[in-house]
């Protein structure tokens, strides 16, 4: 008489591996993200006496290179797509504050034209990014 025998398989699925892939990823995403936020590179103008805020949320950030390129949050726009952007954000979320970062050497009438677009759009809060005064030894 033969008799069937019944194999039993293991179907657990070891996680451990995974969990520290993952743990390592998590490590690594935490000590690089900061790093991103840096966005597009301007010489900002200096002033000695700027005051310093300090914002409780992200704002909108608008940077303008020295050759006049636009960029929204390291997105190029052109003026035009730009003042269109800004209004649709200004539905999404209306009290969001919007922070131009110019050129110390673009053209102030490109820097206005920027700060129009986004009060147009109906931010009330628009601020401009400087860097601070460095004195120079003689």
């Amino acid at each position: 008489m033969r008799r069937s025998r019944r194999i039993d398989f293991l179907s657990q699925i070891n996680v451990t591996p995974l969990v520290d892939v993952m743990l390592v990823l998590l490590i690594i995403f935490m000590i690089t993200a900061p790093m991103l936020q840096k966005g597009v590179e301007v010489k900002l103008p200096h002033v000695k006496k700027a005051p310093v805020i300090q914002l409780k949320e992200e704002p909108l950030i608008i940077t303008v290179r020295r050759d006049g390129t636009l960029f929204l949050n390291s997105h190029a726009f052109s003026l035009k797509k730009l003042s269109v952007k800004l209004r649709a954000l200004h539905k999404e979320v209306p009290k969001k504050k919007v922070l131009v970062r110019a050129d110390g050497k673009v053209e102030y009438e490109r820097v206005l034209k920027v700060l129009a677009a986004a009060r147009q759009a109906g931010f009330v809060q628009v601020g401009l990014v400087t860097a601070p005064y460095k004195e120079r030894k003689r």
